[in-house]
């Protein structure tokens, strides 16, 4: 029996200390929320608490209250197996409207942007700047149920994001390119914002060994933007905030499925402690074995189970993987085994139960 926790297995490697094995955690899925109210994750819940070695990344959501939320109006419609999301803003030169799509058992999209032509980019920016005040009560409380089996996993904006969100994403990479000192001056605007929240939330977090993460640059990845746009709207932006959570004397994350190769020594410049999820090629474009000996000392990876292999592989073929990642990790630190994405079906196909289930047993042993 193992004398080390997952949690400070996980908290190792992502220092790059030296560990007794290979980290396995599952990305976001635990006993919190929706899932144990499904019959069909209950036995990934249990083979989950009988492995004394998988841990646990749990995200926790942040309240947040006043700022720009006191002009928001959000209405929800049925639409025949899909939900309509309908948010709205009044403004004080006119409303700007978005509605969002999420089908059953399906992941959600945008259907109608928020700003959709310089007009709206007008309503927007006379939008009240103000921060909101967050409230971590509710991660606390998860941060003490959760214990020793894994770490919580603490939300904050990227200024990027928090722009390229509100914008039909093909309408945003061009005016990346074509207007940048108006989407500059847009993402200075949200850093701003960004910066009184992160310290409020940093204030309410000491005591507390979360790990802080963000998803916005992902957004600015190639194919979707070339690396330029990174290093110009991403890097100097987030090193700051990155920096502001270190001094706090806090780990961070930043998210970034897809391709990293060409901005990956963005992320080594920015400072962050993980970079995840690492996704094997085809999604991905750097093998693991590149990636850990490009980052080894300065950051930790995470993932490289791939989301889509738990639905359509088979067990022995999950198997494999796993002891294929094993092996390919050996002797290092700076790396934790995870799936890509968190579980999103209700109820789950069974295919994907049992391959869950082999991952967590397999990883279990260590192989």
């Amino acid at each position: 029996m193992s004398t080390i926790s997952p949690k400070k297995r996980m908290l190792s490697a992502i220092r790059r200390e030296p560990v007794d094995r290979i980290p396995v955690a599952t990305y976001n899925f635990h006993p919190f929320g929706d899932f144990p109210q499904e019959p069909g994750y209950l036995l990934m819940l249990k083979v989950l608490y009988e492995a004394e070695n998988v841990g646990i990344l749990c995200k926790s959501p942040v309240e947040h209250k006043g700022g720009r939320a006191e002009c928001l109006q959000v209405d929800r419609r049925v639409q025949g197996d899909a939900v309509l999301t309908i948010t709205r803003f009044d403004t004080s030169k006119g409303q700007l409207q978005m509605v969002h799509r999420k089908p059953k058992d399906q992941p959600g999209y945008c259907v109608e942007s928020l700003i959709k032509g310089d007009d709206d980019i007008e309503k927007f920016l006379s939008l009240p700047a103000e921060p909101s005040l967050p409230d971590l009560s509710p991660t606390k409380e998860i941060y003490e149920k959760l214990g020793d089996k894994g770490l919580v996993y603490v939300d904050y904006d990227d200024p990027f994001y928090s722009v390229a969100r509100w914008f039909g994403f093909e309408d945003f990479a061009v005016r990346c390119i074509r207007q940048l000192p108006l989407i500059r001056e847009l993402v200075e605007r949200e850093f701003a914002r960004i910066k009184v929240e992160l310290k409020l939330m940093l204030e309410q977090a000491k005591g507390y060994d979360f790990l802080f993460y963000t998803v916005g640059p992902e957004v600015a990845t190639p194919p979707l933007l070339p690396p330029r746009i990174f290093e110009t709207l991403i890097t100097p932006y987030q090193k700051d905030l990155v920096g502001m959570i270190k001094k706090a004397g806090h780990l961070c994350s930043i998210h970034c499925h897809g391709k990293v190769k060409t901005v990956f020594d963005q992320f080594l410049e920015i400072g962050a402690d993980v970079l995840e999820p690492m996704e094997p090629p085809p999604q991905g474009d750097i093998c693991l074995e590149e990636a850990l000996d490009e980052a080894e000392g300065r950051m930790c990876l995470m993932g490289y189970i791939q989301d889509q292999d738990l639905y359509t592989s088979s067990p022995q073929e999950i198997r494999e993987k796993v002891e294929e990642i094993f092996r390919l990790a050996k002797g290092r630190t700076g790396y934790i085994m995870t799936p890509s994405a968190t579980p999103y079906m209700f109820p789950p196909p069974e295919r994907f139960v049992r391959n869950y289930v082999e991952f967590v047993r397999v990883a279990d042993t260590g192989c």
